[in-house]
């Protein structure tokens, strides 16, 4: 996939635009907070976007979806990402 250039907007895939607001607004909003480390902000950020696109991603598992929330999670919470 290239990178969209200033006059080539990105397509946005549907399934996150299913929640009453953007996915990426949240995201948006979570990475704006000084509270948070960048480094964690980035990791809930993310699991964010997967919990809101859990079960609507063509030939994606929702409970692939929501382990991945939980990693990014764990790594914000620990610095260590979840052996498997």
């Amino acid at each position: 996939m290239t990178k969209p250039t200033p006059n080539q907007p990105q397509k946005k895939q549907t399934y996150y635009n299913e929640m009453p607001v953007e996915t990426i607004k949240i995201i948006h909003a979570i990475v704006k907070r000084e509270e948070l480390p960048r480094e964690a902000a980035f990791d809930i950020g993310t699991a964010v976007k997967y919990q809101c696109r859990a079960g609507l991603k063509p030939d994606n598992n929702w409970k692939d979806d929501i382990r991945k929330a939980e990693n990014y999670l764990h790594h914000a919470r620990t610095g260590e990402w979840i052996k498997e």
